[in-house]
């Protein structure tokens, strides 16, 4: 149903409480190589009206989020999950010019390519980009990408979401030409259970063969080296397509950091934790009668249960793609994320959650 279906009393998209999640525990590492090494990298900034953000903001504020892209590194090889906010806001497609970017600004800044090649990074390590989904503050301006081969890989059904672009489509909000230049590799249907052949099972070698499978609180997710350290998670809600990424990136002890994507835009909607006798959490994910930025509001509130559900896990800090919290507390590229937990980040990013929560029930 589409968003303007909801109201913001609505039961169907009240927060649903961590318990009711199915668990099925992350298999612990078997060695000290069963990791990724995870890097964020800023990229160009969105300039929007708080109140699209956050159902507790009703005034006429702008809020600047961050827009991150994540390099990820497993051995000799390396991927980008997510190319951030383009910095040539200009170039966007002519259509974006009379929606969202009448109402939204930037501030340009590098994109990852650029931060990349600043740092005399070795860019033939990278063998194959992820975008979380189709939205022009996550898809980047694909053509910085050095190597037009290598496969550019998006959740299921994103290929039919996004359609031909523009021109082909006068309304469409990525270039036409790109899928003439790059290579476009879609997930297989989560509806398909096997182990799968074709494509996707040889974009980067596997110990095994790919297929969904439950982890954690997931109804679906792919183990894409096939040693649990970068789960490729589906996510849908947001729209079609969008997927998120567990990752590994400590062993024995293991940690995890969830890169969250467009499953919320605001720590406030998956935090603080509920107890038995309050919950805290954002009671109401719409603004002015409409559920924003979710295609289908039923199934992006389920997935942001799930957020919660992981972060009950002390050794999984969960980052949404917009979380300017983490700002002035993670480093960022050329250092990683990946001592989050000795260095206090989670505890840290999320320290003045429950505090808000409160003066929020109080209003």
């Amino acid at each position: 149903m589409s968003s303007d279906s909801y109201t913001q009393d609505d039961p169907r998209i009240r927060p649903i409480a961590p318990s009711r999640y199915p668990w099925t525990p992350l298999s612990p590492s078997s060695s000290a190589d069963d990791v990724v090494k995870v890097s964020l990298i800023l990229t160009s900034a969105v300039i929007a009206p708080t109140n699209m953000l956050t159902s507790f903001d009703t005034g006429e504020e702008k809020t600047e989020l961050p827009c991150h892209a994540v390099l990820i590194e497993k051995g000799d090889e390396a991927m980008l999950f997510d190319l951030g906010l383009r910095e040539d806001a200009e170039n966007f497609p002519e259509p974006m010019h009379h929606t969202l970017l009448k109402i939204m600004g930037t501030r340009s800044a590098p994109g990852p390519i650029k931060t990349l090649q600043r740092e005399k990074y070795n860019l033939d390590r990278l063998k194959s980009v992820i975008i979380s989904h189709k939205h022009f503050d996550h898809c980047g301006d694909i053509d910085t990408l050095p190597l037009s081969d290598r496969p550019i890989i998006l959740g299921p059904g994103s290929l039919q979401s996004i359609g031909p672009g523009y021109p082909k489509d006068p309304k469409g909000q990525w270039h036409s030409e790109w899928f003439d230049k790059y290579r476009f590799v879609e997930l297989p249907s989560t509806d398909h259970k096997g182990e799968w052949s074709g494509e996707v099972t040889t974009v980067i070698p596997c110990s095994g063969q790919r297929r969904w499978e439950r982890v954690g609180c997931f109804d679906n997710g792919l183990d894409w080296f096939g040693d649990g350290s970068f789960w490729l998670i589906d996510a849908p809600g947001h729209c079609a397509g969008h997927v998120m990424a567990l990752c590994r990136v400590t062993a024995q002890p293991d940690t995890y950091v969830l890169l969250a994507g467009d499953a919320a835009h605001h720590q406030n909607m998956y935090l603080p934790i509920p107890t038995s006798e309050c919950d805290l959490r954002s009671p109401k994910p719409v603004i002015d009668g409409k559920v924003m930025f979710a295609e289908d509001p039923v199934q992006a509130t389920y997935v942001i249960g799930q957020l919660t559900r992981m972060s009950i896990e002390d050794n999984v800090m969960v980052l949404l793609a917009h979380e300017k919290e983490a700002i002035g507390v993670v480093d960022y590229f050329p250092e990683d994320i990946c001592r989050w937990k000795e260095k206090g980040w989670k505890e840290e990013k999320q320290k003045n959650v429950l505090e808000d929560a409160i003066k929020r029930a109080q209003i």
